[in-house]
């Protein structure tokens, strides 16, 4: 519950201002309370566990109130940075930036000492979100560090953390992070209830974790968003969407989350929204290259040589003599040796994995052409759908899409473009129909809202079209 203006002034009862301060911030499992007794008068220390640094607030706060005999407070502490206030108000604002506020009874104000916490584990930036402008810094294994980037970043009283500890032999610390006026508490407390139900006695990886938190298990297309920047996560609590971060997992995880959120990235908002429109929109068609380009190879060829021109028609015929296979067979051998290689580039230490990528896709590229496996064209097309593939940003979203390119495929043979219309007619209508924790996946479409298409699909400047703030709640 957010303070009335009128409950930001600082009371003589020391209990009232804790009280105060901890609906502050909603009662946050971040903020942490020692009490003390100074010369007879009760007196607390209420801080930020993520924004402090404990071992400077032991020897520079604690110790000294403790051993301290006679003296003024501001007297007692050997910190430079000392600010007595008398609003609550701003002793919240100070906790965020890592001081630590210092309570006595029968006083009407508070004192307010720098204790931030400096991050002193490298970080490094992002492997599988590079960006040409904006911030290069990139999460890391420890979740205690990823929540100070993010408090960081995000210096608001209304972001809240729930702690979780999962796993009896093998405890794994998960945080919870979402901002109380924008995120939807039902949301919240279904993804409570699900890492609540949560009964594995050894946690192997944090994915036994996250994959709980699916709403569809058979669906190929991701429910769960990972990221590895702060910036993009802090726009996505300021979109009101729920944040795990989990110990071990150099990554955050987002959720709700719909199909058109895994096709941007932080680049369309550092550029001119013309830039951003336009590879925006190249996402877009590479999605569609990598679902339905070998699928309509294979009809072409199986079932629909008439729809070509005829100087086409002799070129492909061409390429098409003394292959022992039909189509199908070439484009699952092609992707079979594909995803070995990719498979091969990613175990291999880097000097020896660039290498491997390209002499072991040209050398083999060639040889099966020499060798009449596999036609010139197939691998024209093959290669094509694993550059578009490529370009999208989200790993999860390549697989799917690889994932369900494949039977596509299948029908394209069996029933030609019939086969493609019927398969694609079955895929829009799983995605119409899915849902993560009440939002539809495929929104803005289904539901229908045109003016959210706009802004889905263009990156429009503020100044022309600014959504409303009602628009930024999942609902």
């Amino acid at each position: 519950m957010e303070l009335q203006q009128d409950s930001f002034q600082i009371s003589a009862e020391i209990k009232t201002n804790m009280r105060k301060l901890f609906d502050c911030f909603h009662s946050s499992d971040d903020i942490r309370t020692r009490e003390f007794r100074l010369q007879g008068v009760q007196g607390a220390i209420l801080y930020l566990n993520a924004a402090t640094n404990r071992d400077k607030l032991q020897s520079d706060v604690l110790r000294p109130l403790l051993e301290s005999k006679e003296g003024l407070l501001e007297d007692i502490l050997p910190i430079l940075d000392l600010e007595i206030v008398t609003d609550l108000e701003m002793v919240a604002a100070g906790m965020l930036q890592g001081k630590c506020a210092i309570l006595l009874d029968q006083r009407v104000d508070i004192i307010l000492a720098d204790v931030g916490a400096s991050i002193e584990r490298s970080i490094a930036e992002s492997q599988n979100e590079q960006v040409i402008r904006g911030s290069h810094e990139g999460f890391v294994d420890d979740a205690e560090v990823n929540v100070q980037l993010i408090h960081r970043r995000l210096k608001n009283p209304n972001l809240v953390e729930r702690d979780f500890t999962l796993g009896a032999q093998s405890p794994t610390g998960v945080k919870l992070l979402y901002m109380s006026e924008l995120a939807d508490l039902h949301v919240v407390n279904e993804v409570i209830a699900r890492l609540l139900t949560n009964d594995d006695v050894f946690i192997k990886s944090p994915g036994q974790i996250l994959n709980r938190l699916e709403s569809s298990w058979w669906s190929p297309f991701p429910q769960l968003l990972y990221t590895e920047r702060p910036d993009t996560t802090v726009s996505h609590l300021m979109e009101g969407r729920v944040i795990l971060l989990v110990d071990g997992s150099s990554f955050a995880v987002v959720l709700p989350v719909t199909f058109f959120m895994f096709f941007q990235i932080a680049d369309d908002f550092n550029v001119r929204w013309w830039n951003g429109t336009f590879f925006r929109f190249l996402r877009f068609i590479s999605v569609m290259i990598g679902l339905a380009l070998p699928s309509v190879y294979i009809s072409i060829v199986s079932n629909h040589f008439e729809v070509l021109p005829i100087d086409l028609l002799f070129s492909l015929k061409a390429s098409l003599e003394n292959i022992p296979f039909n189509p199908l067979i070439e484009a699952l051998f092609m992707i079979t040796v594909l995803e070995l290689l990719r498979e091969a580039a990613i175990r291999l230490p880097k000097s020896i994995a660039s290498t491997l990528s390209i002499v072991g896709g040209l050398v083999i590229g060639s040889e099966v052409v020499n060798a009449g496996l596999v036609s010139t064209t197939m691998i024209v097309v093959i290669s094509l759908t694993a550059v578009a593939s490529f370009s999208l940003p989200s790993h999860e979203m390549r697989l799917a899409v690889r994932l369900v390119s494949f039977p596509i495929m299948i029908a394209s043979l069996l029933l030609g473009f019939a086969g493609i219309a019927f398969s694609f007619s079955l895929l829009f209508m799983h995605l119409s129909k899915l849902e993560t924790y009440g939002v539809p996946y495929f929104y803005p479409f289904t539901p229908f809202q045109p003016r959210r298409i706009l802004t889905t699909l263009v990156q429009l400047p503020k100044r022309i079209f600014r959504r409303k703030a009602s628009d930024r709640r999942v609902s």
